[in-house]
């Protein structure tokens, strides 16, 4: 329910709405809070911090609370998106989505090999066209008419090389 009213957020809502969605949040963070609470009294000090899970929620549980405050000089809405870490409390519930994570970290050694090399890639055509392409002026030839797209710096290379690898039209 939580993740369901977190999703329900969209520009342009009325000030009713919006202020629904905050006392949902209210809510939803007084029950993990109680729910920390009531696990942290149940359960000890010294057992509640031994489960790394429950590390886990009693950060969640601190970061949503100090979320809520309205503070003039610290803008803590960017605290606010670690209320989507409540949707990772469901891995330690789902075995399917524990083997699948743990494929993912075991996987991460040999993913990261492979952007190492793609960066190498897109580093080496990126310098060579800029001495090959470097000097065309943009408006010629078609393609090459948008200030974003040519090869005069290594940051308009980059960016060219990504997009025509990936196959998108970012610009």
């Amino acid at each position: 329910m939580n993740t369901i009213t977190m999703c329900m957020d969209y520009y342009g809502a009325s000030d009713n709405y919006l202020m629904a969605l905050d006392i949902c949040n209210l809510v939803f963070v007084g029950v993990f809070t109680m729910e920390a609470i009531l696990k942290l009294i149940g359960l000890g000090p010294t057992y509640y911090f031994y489960i790394d899970w429950n590390k886990f929620d009693f950060a969640v549980v601190i970061l949503s609370l100090i979320s809520l405050g309205d503070n003039e000089t610290f803008n803590l809405t960017a605290l606010r998106i670690i209320r989507v870490a409540r949707l990772l409390r469901m891995i330690k519930s789902s075995k399917e989505l524990q083997s699948l994570l743990m494929t993912l970290y075991l996987a991460m050694n040999n993913i990261a090999n492979v952007a190492l090399l793609f960066l190498l890639i897109i580093f080496t055509f990126a310098v060579a066209g800029m001495n090959l392409f470097g000097d065309i002026e943009t408006g010629h030839y078609g393609v090459i008419n948008y200030e974003n797209v040519n090869f005069h710096t290594f940051y308009n290379s980059c960016n060219v090389l990504i997009r025509s690898s990936t196959g998108e039209s970012w610009n």
